[in-house]
């Protein structure tokens, strides 16, 4: 179950959404071209600009509006085992729930998880039950985007003073404030995690839209091969109010 927040144009409205609902909002959002991202929680924000008539002929407003959907049950932090038993579950289509000693375990054709471990993702909702087989829950495989895809910028160097060798040594020699012969850098790297990113920004705000384009990539290519298959079609929320 997720805290749906949806800000339209009469203001912001709450309330709760199935794990159904969610997975058709997200596919519904990707079909639309609209940007989506994943929340360390296991959640997402779903954003996207209408362009909307203004009070004199011939304007036009953007107006933002968003959706964001976080887990009643944050997912915490992934430790590697756990995330080795996700794995486990994901891969494998006959995995299930059994019983050894008296206790219930999660299994699979050639694996098993420890009773301990398989209370552990049932208490975080980690899993789902249908029917005799397990899944992740869409908590669990966004939660698990999230710390697979974790993004950084590095701060600026800013104002330095070139070596004897720099072939722009000699710039700046007229600088006020101090800063005579110094060559100012703003330039700020962008990573992930995942080793699929590794730009570079003329300033830090540029990197950060790296991170940010490479991280709606990841997440609308997991909907379009993982979820679009699962939600039935559905109709997106109004956006009530005055435009």
């Amino acid at each position: 179950m997720f805290r749906e927040t949806i800000h339209h144009a009469a203001g912001v409205t709450e309330g709760a959404a199935s794990e159904r609902a969610a997975t058709m909002l997200l596919t519904t959002a990707v079909r639309r071209g609209y940007a989506v991202e994943f929340t360390p929680a296991g959640g997402a924000l779903i954003t996207w600009t209408r362009h909307l008539f203004g009070r004199t002929e011939g304007s036009v407003i953007r107006a933002e509006r968003s959706i964001g959907l976080e887990p009643e049950m944050p997912v915490g932090n992934l430790s590697a085992t756990t995330r080795i038993d996700l794995d486990l579950i994901a891969g494998d289509r006959h995995a299930h729930y059994a019983e050894k000693g008296g206790r219930r375990v999660v299994a699979g054709l050639t694996w098993e998880i420890p009773a301990f471990a398989t209370a552990r993702l049932r208490a975080r909702s980690l899993v789902v039950e249908e029917e005799d087989r397990l899944r992740l829950s869409l908590t669990a495989r966004l939660g698990l985007l999230a710390q697979l895809h974790r993004t950084r910028t590095t701060s600026p160097e800013g104002w330095r003073r070139p070596s004897a060798a720099d072939p722009y040594g000699s710039a700046g020699l007229n600088r006020p404030g101090g800063r005579a012969g110094m060559l100012r850098n703003s330039g700020s790297a962008a990573t992930c995690a995942c080793g699929g990113l590794s730009g570079w920004g003329g300033d830090r705000e540029e990197a950060r839209q790296l991170t940010l384009a490479h991280r709606r990539t990841v997440v609308a290519a997991f909907i379009t091969e993982h979820l679009a298959r699962v939600a039935a079609p559905g109709a997106w929320p109004a956006d009530p109010g005055p435009s």
